[in-house]
């Protein structure tokens, strides 16, 4: 579905990308992990057309340029790790992501209406669809841009650091839906600080390292080959299906 061919970013002399190739695992949860300047967020504005690049992105085998900004919006729906938000209420929010299908008129029909009604309902957000999105915590703000995503209604969501703000439970009740909605059908690519919550919800893990490609596949797979703490220099610790990391001394 999401296939990355040889991507590579340079700026000036500095190469941050270097010919990053994997392909996206249909109706999975990818966790893309690295350290910082491993060029996770370069490659995920690379997805939302904000830095050129060389090598190829293909989406249902169709070259990434080639496809119009506009259809691009009804197949890939990227949440960045900086969100601009002013006064708007939880439902005017939600309400942007269905632009793409909205006509000259920008008039809202039947569709537009329900697919924002089920994107409140599957995030548990109807309940503050009122509320300003300034007041919300940073849990509840992120799952109203998801809302917002999934009102885009595409089969691709991509999500830079989506839990870098949430205490321990919000990320795992923001994961736990990540992984719900895979169930349903949407392939995610979300890019994790946390290793622990990375191989805990994730089905497929991307390891970059210095703007390379260091590991592509399976967790368990990774976990068979040290990946992880061989990029990170952590320890990692296996207790009842759950993996910690620990710094080496």
């Amino acid at each position: 579905m999401l296939r990355f061919e040889d991507v590579s970013v340079k700026f000036g002399s500095c190469t941050v990308l270097s010919d990053v190739s994997f392909t996206l695992s249909t109706g999975k949860l990818t966790a893309l992990v690295g350290k910082n300047g491993s060029g996770k967020s370069t490659l995920a504005a690379c997805l939302r057309g904000q830095i050129a690049f060389s090598g190829d992105i293909l989406v249902e085998g169709v070259s990434f340029k080639e496809i119009p900004a506009r259809q691009r919006a009804k197949q890939l729906a990227c949440l960045p790790q900086i969100l601009p938000f002013g006064a708007l209420s939880v439902r005017q929010l939600v309400q942007l992501g269905r632009n793409p299908y909205l006509g000259l008129t920008q008039r809202f029909g039947p569709a537009d209406h329900m697919a924002v009604e089920q994107a409140l309902t599957d995030t548990d957000m109807y309940g503050f669809a009122e509320r300003d999105i300034r007041t919300l915590s940073g849990g509840e703000r992120q799952r109203a841009f998801l809302a917002m995503m999934l009102a885009q209604d595409t089969p691709l969501l991509i999500l830079d650091e989506p839990t870098a703000y949430m205490d321990i439970q919000a990320e795992a009740r923001f994961l736990e839906l990540l992984r719900t909605l895979t169930r349903r059908g949407k392939t995610v690519l979300a890019i994790l600080h946390n290793l622990e919550a990375a191989m805990r919800f994730g089905d497929d893990i991307v390891v970059l390292d210095q703007g390379r490609v260091m590991f592509a596949g399976s967790k368990e797979a990774c976990r068979k080959q040290g990946k992880i703490e061989e990029v990170f220099g952590v320890q990692r610790l296996h207790i009842q299906d759950k993996d910690f990391f620990f710094a080496q001394r």
